[in-house]
Parts: C-alpha cells; structure tokens; sequence
C-alpha cells in the first residue's frame, strides 16, 4: 500500500473551472453592487476583474482545442484573437 501515489489535488482543468467560477463570482457581485447601490466605481471594478478572468479563461480553453488541430491556420487564428482580446481589453480599460 505504501507504493500507491497521492492524487494530485489540482490539474489544469480544475484551475480553469475555479477561474471561470471566480470570474462569474466578479460579475454577479458587480450587476448586484450596480443595481443595488448604483456604485459605479465598486462594481466597475468587479465587472473588470471578472471580465478578465472570463477572457483568460475562454483564451487558455481554445488553447487546448487548438493545440489537437494539425492545420497551422488555425494556431495563427488563435494567435490573431488572443493578442487582439489582451490589446483591446488594455485599450478599453485605459481609454
């Protein structure tokens, strides 16, 4: 019995599904701050970070899908939308 191995608590997948908890954790508690107490900069806040776990999230599970494919078309898509989610969200959220 001493050669059986401790399961390993956390896999990718685990972290992708906590972080995708979180990020609607973020969301709901930001359209609640919004809708209760009109809190703007609270609840903008909340809706940012939750926004962008949300994104980090959809970016690293189309990762894995794109990883099974063979043609190179679809890595160089992946690649044009990723970085153009992270600009775009930096140049919302700065502008």
């Amino acid at each position: 019995m001493s050669s059986m191995q401790k399961p390993n608590k956390w896999s990718w997948a685990k972290i992708v599904e906590f972080s995708a908890y979180i990020a609607i954790a973020c969301i709901a508690i930001a359209l609640l701050l919004s809708a209760i107490f009109g809190s703007k900069t609270l609840a903008t806040a909340f809706h940012y970070v939750g926004e962008a776990i949300a994104y980090v999230v959809a970016i690293v599970v189309a990762g894995c899908w794109v990883r099974r494919k063979t043609h190179i078309a679809w890595l160089i898509c992946y690649i044009i939308f990723a970085v153009s989610i992270v600009v775009l969200y930096i140049v919302n959220i700065v502008l």
